[in-house]
């Protein structure tokens, strides 16, 4: 829920103010109304136990579409997700020295399919190149309510629509389609309230009356235009502050069976609940984020996670995340700054059965609101995973690697668990087997499994893992994961030999105290242009950077090096991308200088 949206026309709020505005949602509250029962409406389509979705995050339709025909299609991820396709309002309707923030996404003008991210057409393209390669398209949609404006001058989104305060004529809107204007204008300071929330303004954003027939149909027209393209379903920005009979109403008019999940931040007290929307379709369940952090990064051992499920509190069916746009840019989940730990996280939600996860990629930020990378005309740039901001996390084969585990053992149950402190282990039937060490010290132990004799590529690393007699024998590095499965045989390698190896000695200059150093690449290994624990490289011979790296004998890769700050940003290699080969016969040698030029 983008709580902290607002535009020029509203006083800036500073940022204790504008914390503490994101945090009203996750807080226990007292309610004062009973919940009403859950909505008996029209059921949406459910994903398959073995789907699993990507969000991409401020990619442009031409960048997702170009991931899905190259290294999605060969992933396990089923579905991908947009950021909102519809017009917005242009960078300079944002707060002063909030231009071009990622959230003017969620100040819609107009429905047209025209935004910073690309063309009707090229989002048309997109849908239709992500499908032939197998993956459905999920759009991020905004309807809850439209962009703050002046009620005295005149502005445009980004394809030109003129829209003001409470009139969007390209929408079809005017002042008789909106919650409480005129003198009955209020904006929403108390979460207790079940009315305030539902048909208050959002800081300022203009509350559309969805209790209206007209206004539903229009809403239900743009995700009617959005299925003609062939988008697969639809993620309900700000789901809570539309009440479940209307939400339920809108679903019910779009053709087709869409996939729904629904932005429905609860908490205790509240008079609104996540269970009210679950007859509309998934719920995110934000608590499961929170849980992982606490159980991977904070202060509860990781081998309970095991139990995570209805029986911790949580709704179903649930939509489930590590990090989404929202909460990466606040204190309560894990992000890509939190390095292994977050792709633990990935890792653990996409090797479990509940709920239907969506895993997440997106670019560097220091600041909450800041922009992906932008050309001159403002325009969202191409996401270029060898260089630039993109992160490309998704690469990481504790991402793409367990999207495939996870459509592998699709339907399978947990069995076999197995856990002390922050290691654990789980069976899904007697398909596939999971490792994960949230730990400071690498384990080693003999796990019980239903899995067939024979040996097994690790999904992670691509070294070997044998059974026999229904046990295998493993030793798993801190802050690694390891996973096998029925079918994924291959890319092992066999057990490695003498000349499987890259040995590296990079001096490298401009790091600090605190800074980390990787040899990232296009192989698993070198974990697909991703920072993982195989690559990095000790900094004891200061500044020379060593390590000692498995790639199997023959294999050729591009590669770079890459300073991973203590912030968690990403300093790259200004140069085109690296080439070598490893050769049939003894190890390959990297002895190179850090290039910035």
């Amino acid at each position: 829920m983008p709580h902290h949206l607002r535009s020029r026309a509203l006083p800036a709020l500073g940022g204790a103010a504008l914390a503490a505005l994101i945090a009203v949602a996750a807080l226990p509250q007292a309610g004062n109304d009973p919940d009403p029962e859950p909505l008996d409406a029209r059921p949406a389509a459910t994903l398959a136990g073995g789907d699993s979705i990507l969000n991409m995050f401020e990619w442009n339709w031409n960048s997702i579409a170009a991931e899905c025909a190259g290294p999605l299609a060969d992933s396990g991820y089923t579905h991908v997700q947009t950021s909102p396709p519809n017009e917005h309002i242009l960078g300079s309707d944002a707060s002063s020295g909030e231009e071009d923030a990622w959230y003017i996404h969620y100040q819609p003008v107009s429905y047209e399919i025209e935004s910073r991210l690309g063309t009707r057409a090229e989002y048309a393209a997109m849908v239709a190149t992500c499908e032939a390669n197998g993956i459905g398209v999920i759009a991020d949609v905004v309807i809850n309510h439209m962009a703050a404006g002046s009620s005295t001058e005149t502005r445009h989104g980004w394809n030109g629509s003129e829209y003001r305060q409470f009139s969007y004529p390209d929408a079809g809107y005017d002042a008789s389609d909106f919650h409480n204007t005129g003198s009955s204008y209020c904006e929403i300071s108390d979460y207790t309230d079940r009315a305030e929330v539902q048909e208050c303004h959002l800081v300022g954003l203009n509350d559309l009356d969805t209790s209206q027939t007209d206004v539903r149909e229009t809403i239900a027209a743009y995700l009617n235009d959005l299925t003609s393209l062939g988008v697969a379903g639809f993620r309900v920005d700000a789901a809570k502050h539309i009440s479940a009979t209307d939400l339920g109403a809108i679903m019910d008019l779009v053709n087709g069976d869409p996939y729904i999940v629904q932005e429905v931040i609860g908490a205790a007290g509240e008079p609104i609940t996540e269970a009210e929307y679950t007859g509309i379709g998934d719920v995110q369940e934000f608590s499961y984020s929170y849980d992982l952090k606490n159980h991977i990064n904070g202060g509860s051992n990781a081998q309970y996670l095991t139990t995570m499920g209805t029986s911790w509190g949580y709704t179903a069916p649930a939509g489930v995340f590590v990090a989404n746009h929202d909460t990466e840019r606040g204190s309560l989940t894990m992000n890509y700054k939190y390095g292994q730990d977050y792709l633990l996280g990935e890792a653990f939600m996409l090797a479990y059965p509940f709920g239907t996860p969506a895993s997440y990629t997106g670019y560097e930020f220091s600041g909450s609101s800041d922009a992906p990378p932008l050309n001159a005309d403002g325009s969202v740039a191409d996401a270029d995973c060898g260089a630039g901001a993109f992160t490309c996390i998704h690469r990481s084969p504790y991402m793409s690697g367990m999207a495939g585990f996870r459509a592998a053992t699709a339907g399978d149950a947990v069995v076999n668990t197995w856990g002390s402190g922050d290691a654990l282990a789980f069976g899904r039937g007697d398909t596939g087997h999971v490792v994960v060490n949230a730990g400071s010290s690498p384990i080693t132990q003999t796990f019980t499994t239903s899995l067939p004799n024979g040996s097994y590529a690790d999904v992670i690393s691509g070294s070997t893992v044998t059974v026999s007699g229904g046990t295998f024998t493993a030793t798993v590095a801190a802050k690694t994961a390891l996973a096998i499965y029925v079918g994924n045989d291959s890319g092992g390698g066999g057990e490695p030999t003498a000349n499987d190896c890259v040995n590296v000695n990079a001096t490298v200059s401009g790091t600090s105290v605190g800074d980390e150093v990787y040899l990232v690449g296009s192989i698993p290994q070198l974990g697909n242009w991703t920072p993982i624990s195989a690559g990095h490289l000790s900094g004891t011979a200061y500044p020379v950077w060593k390590g000692t790296i498995q790639v199997p004998a023959g294999t050729t890769f591009q590669y770079k090096y890459v300073i991973v700050r203590s912030s968690g940003a990403y300093t790259w290699e200004s140069i085109a991308n690296r080439t070598a080969t490893v050769p049939a016969t003894g190890c390959l040698e990297l002895t190179q200088t850090w290039n910035a030029a």
